[in-house]
């Protein structure tokens, strides 16, 4: 595995993706939510992450603003552009200061991985956000099966050692269930902390995959961030060896 062989994998998977992404958008989208659209996010992966102890990839809900949505761009074009996003927003030495991130980093650090910017990798359930948030509506209906999908096969070709679900909200909880086999039987969630941590059984995911809430709730719950955040890195440290 290196980084080179798995931006051309990406690479690929991406042109190969866009048309029917771009499909749904044109047929499902109102004029307003194209106008207000950000995406479709992409993964670039660094040496880092080939080389490190643990690679760890992320899976957030969706982006909080991202680079613009344009629908009459060529494809390839569109492939430099938001991949160049995703590179100048990971090589960024100010971390963002959000629980999110808080998260990211403390795992990240529990494996003796102090580069956060490069020897992670995330991505989101959702490759678009309408003004900051989750499609809703007939595209949110008709694209989130197509972007788990895309997930899916993001996963297949990076191969995390650990994956972790950043999420419990109902409004991707259907459609991650639905995807990686809960509803037929085919995949199981193992409660590991009470409304903080789950251990997902599926052929369609890495053997440690993980599903927290979202961190920043964290910081509501009994305990506060750290207490609760500590709580999980040492119970996926303690599952994930």
């Amino acid at each position: 595995m290196n980084s080179t062989s798995l931006n051309e994998q990406l690479l690929d998977l991406y042109l190969k993706e866009l048309p029917e992404i771009y499909n749904t958008i044109n047929t499902h989208a109102t004029p307003l939510q194209v106008e207000r659209m950000h995406g479709p996010f992409m993964m670039h992966v660094y040496p880092e992450y080939t080389e490190s102890r643990k690679k760890l990839m992320f899976v957030g809900m969706e982006t909080h603003g991202w680079e613009d949505f344009k629908p009459n761009e060529d494809l390839l074009d569109t492939h430099r552009r938001l991949t160049s996003r995703y590179e100048s927003f990971m090589t960024n030495r100010e971390q963002p200061n959000s629980p999110f991130w808080w998260f990211i980093r403390d795992l990240n650090q529990s494996y003796g991985q102090g580069d956060l910017n490069k020897t992670i990798l995330w991505t989101n359930l959702s490759k678009i956000d309408i003004e900051k948030n989750r499609p809703t509506g007939k595209l949110y209906d008709h694209s989130m099966n197509g972007f788990i999908n895309l997930l899916s096969k993001e996963i297949s070709i990076v191969k995390p050692d650990i994956l972790i679900i950043m999420t419990t909200s109902p409004n991707y909880g259907y459609h991650v269930r639905e995807y990686f086999g809960v509803h037929t039987g085919n995949a199981a969630i193992e409660t590991i902390l009470p409304r903080l941590l789950y251990k997902w059984s599926s052929d369609k995911l890495p053997f440690n995959t993980f599903q927290i809430c979202h961190p920043n709730s964290l910081r509501f719950k009994k305990g506060g961030f750290t207490v609760n955040a500590s709580s999980i890195i040492k119970m996926i440290n303690q599952l994930a060896q």
